[in-house]
């Protein structure tokens, strides 16, 4: 056989050649029985397909073949379609490449370059391994840590007490304010604001600076009260505007009359303004023969703050009393600086409608009105923030915003509740709330403590007890001197309100959660002021303030997650103790607190972390 014939593969398909077979035929009886049998037999193997179906090996001998041919070195031939002839021819000259095996490998095991090689790799493998390492520990300890919140300015953390309303420095009381860790006074100012640009030596400027520097000797910062609206009807400002001298013609807001007044002989206001006495906000001045505005008394006219000159002029004594040693500014009846002074003729006031209407009102009193016209206007957000930026530029203090602008609000709603831009001031401030029903107290809370504003709470009577209830709060705490007094020397007060002093710099009160709530009572229809602080990790702490009789309040009716089954007594004064018999650190039931009438009772507890987490 020759060569090329030793590689190929035959597959005939199961026929004869014809140089190799030559059929014959050969009749066969109808009678032929062997034939019908074998005929029979024939389709029996037809039908079960001759053994195609048969496995020549078993699934599992199969399994153990190998091929060792690659069939894409195979050649498929067919050489006689008409027979189905086919051939597939390999190259057996090819040879596959298996790898190297154990033998050959071991011959290079002992190779000098093939160890150093492998020292190589495995040294340079460790040492990648670690330098990975070092560099995963230098970014863990150089990656910028999660800041810590930022701690409450000193007139967010207060408390502050209201002075203002005295009328000497010497009525203030500093070893009282400093014995109850008092942040900040609100102090009262000049009677006259601008009477300290003709001489900045007026007494009432001397004396602030005195009561300046030993206030602040004690510890307690001053914030000066200023009223911007008006000057007297005396001051040299007005005497020459009403003579219409060019510098100060425009200083205050006048109108002429354009309707006469037949019953009187006199001539009419400009339009229907009130001022808050009660009384028409227009004065005819019997010099220039016009109508000047006063929103309060007849003898104080309002200066016009659309006038440039008149903003530089109280520029000049905000920098003057920031000079003399002031932290801060509070203005007084700010809201009404400004009136819309276009086409006043036919700016007519109307009256109230819906919430807040004064059902006792008539056309003749202020509180009639709605006042769209002399409250609230949008120049107001300028006005502040020029005077905000000018407040804290003038600060001793470097850091900006450490000082204290904000405004003296006597009505609701606040300023801050209008939608306005109130970013310039610091901070915010709300009306004197009153404390004697719970639940609508706790309404106007939740409504304002958002901001942590300047929050004052008020009761029929002054009490000390009602300040220790606030100084929980999510806001800076205001009291008047009169709720710091005592009357039967219990200096127990004053060292209840030291010690919140302290609390108001931990993380639960600074930094916590809160919920401020009218908690119900056992057996009784009343409520309690109820103002829980939390924070995880740290202690948390409840103040509840009973504004009515004794009773036993049940915080359990709160369902706060974080309340435990017991909590503990942190503070109390004289007084609860008498009344219920608690001491420091006693446990009490969380639906079972005693808290006498028109009283405070401070707890402490355990945040329960499971159920917050």
């Amino acid at each position: 056989m020759s060569e090329s014939r030793k590689n190929h593969l035959n597959i005939d398909g199961g026929q004869v050649k014809e140089d190799d077979h030559v059929a014959s035929y050969k009749p066969i009886s109808e009678n032929d029985e062997d034939f019908r049998t074998s005929k029979s037999s024939l389709k029996k193997e037809k039908g079960s397909g001759d053994g195609a179906e048969e496995k020549l090996l078993s699934k599992e001998d199969e399994a153990k073949i190998v091929t060792r041919v690659d069939m894409a070195d195979a050649k498929y031939v067919v050489e006689d379609h008409r027979n189905g002839d086919a051939k597939i021819e390999l190259d057996a000259n090819k040879r596959q490449f298996m790898g190297l095996t154990k033998e050959e490998l071991m011959k290079y095991a002992d190779d000098p370059m093939w160890v150093r090689l492998r020292w190589f790799m495995f040294v340079l493998f460790w040492a990648m391994w670690l330098c990975m390492l070092a560099g995963a520990i230098i970014i863990i300890i150089r990656a910028p840590k999660c800041a810590p919140p930022a701690p409450k300015k000193w007139f967010e953390r207060g408390p502050l007490v209201d002075a203002s309303s005295v009328e000497d420095y010497s009525a203030i009381d500093l070893p009282l304010l400093t014995d109850a860790k008092v942040a900040a006074v609100f102090a009262p100012s000049c009677k006259d604001t601008y009477s300290v640009l003709e001489d900045e030596n007026v007494p009432c400027l001397k004396q602030f600076k005195e009561f300046v520097t030993k206030a602040k000797s004690a510890g307690i910062k001053v914030i000066v009260d200023l009223t911007a609206n008006f000057v007297s009807t005396s001051h040299k400002w007005f005497q020459l505007s009403q003579n219409r001298s060019a510098e100060y013609n425009d200083y205050f807001t006048w109108r002429a009359s354009t309707e006469f007044d037949p019953n009187n002989n006199t001539a009419k206001p400009p339009n229907n303004w009130v001022s808050t006495l009660n009384e028409p906000a227009w004065n005819l001045s019997p010099v220039r023969e016009e109508f000047y505005l006063h929103q309060y008394g007849a003898d104080q006219a309002d200066l016009n703050f659309h006038n440039p000159a008149v903003v530089k002029q109280f520029d000049a004594v905000l920098k003057i009393w920031m000079k003399a040693g002031a932290d801060g500014v509070r203005l007084q009846r700010a809201r009404t600086l400004v009136v819309n002074n276009t086409n006043i003729e036919k700016a007519m006031e109307e009256p109230r409608v819906g919430r807040g209407i004064d059902h006792k009102a008539d056309f003749t009193q202020y509180s009639y009105y709605q006042h769209k016209y002399t409250a609230d206007q949008p120049a107001l957000d300028e006005l502040f923030s020029h005077w905000s930026h000018l407040v804290d530029a003038s600060y001793d203090v470097p850091s900006a915003g450490e000082s204290v602008f904000t405004i003296a609000e006597q009505d609701q709603p606040e300023w801050f509740l209008l939608e306005r831009n109130t970013t310039s001031l610091r901070p915010v401030s709300t009306a004197p709330l009153p404390a004697s029903d719970a639940r609508a107290a706790i309404l106007a809370l939740d409504q304002r403590i958002a901001r942590w504003p300047l929050v004052q709470l008020n009761s029929p009577e002054p009490n000390v007890e009602l300040a220790a209830f606030s100084m929980l709060m999510p806001a800076a705490p205001v009291f008047t001197m009169d709720q710091l007094q005592t009357t039967d020397n219990d200096t127990s007060t004053i060292s209840l309100l030291s010690s919140l002093s302290l609390l108001r710099s931990d993380a639960s009160v600074e930094h916590g959660m809160y919920d401020i709530s009218a908690t119900p009572t056992v057996n009784s229809t009343s409520t309690m002021l109820a103002c829980t602080r939390w924070k995880i990790g740290h202690t948390g702490y409840v103040s509840l303030y009973n504004p009515g009789e004794l009773a036993r309040a049940d915080l359990g009716a709160l369902a706060l997650p974080v309340l435990p089954l017991t909590l503990t007594v942190h503070h109390l004064t004289e007084s609860t103790r008498l009344a219920t018999n608690y001491t420091s650190h006693s446990e009490v039931q969380v639906d079972d607190i005693v808290v006498p009438a028109r009283s405070t009772l401070i707890l402490s507890f355990v945040p329960r972390t499971s159920v917050e987490n």
